[in-house]
């Protein structure tokens, strides 16, 4: 998985099991927020992309 979309949806989950860890303490809570940080992080950045894909770099 050495494609930028696999990269970043690697870097989302270390960093939403992270986060959810540190700001939350019921696993069910924690396990929420990851959940809703993976997607944001995720659709985020696919959001981002398409939004720069015209942009003549």
């Amino acid at each position: 998985m050495t494609s930028h979309f696999g990269l970043m949806v690697i870097f989302a989950l270390f960093v939403s099991i992270v986060f959810a860890t540190l700001m939350r303490d019921e696993p069910r809570e924690q396990l929420l927020l990851g959940a809703r940080l993976f997607a944001g992080f995720v659709g985020g950045g696919v959001l981002a992309g398409w939004l720069l894909y015209p942009l003549p770099f």
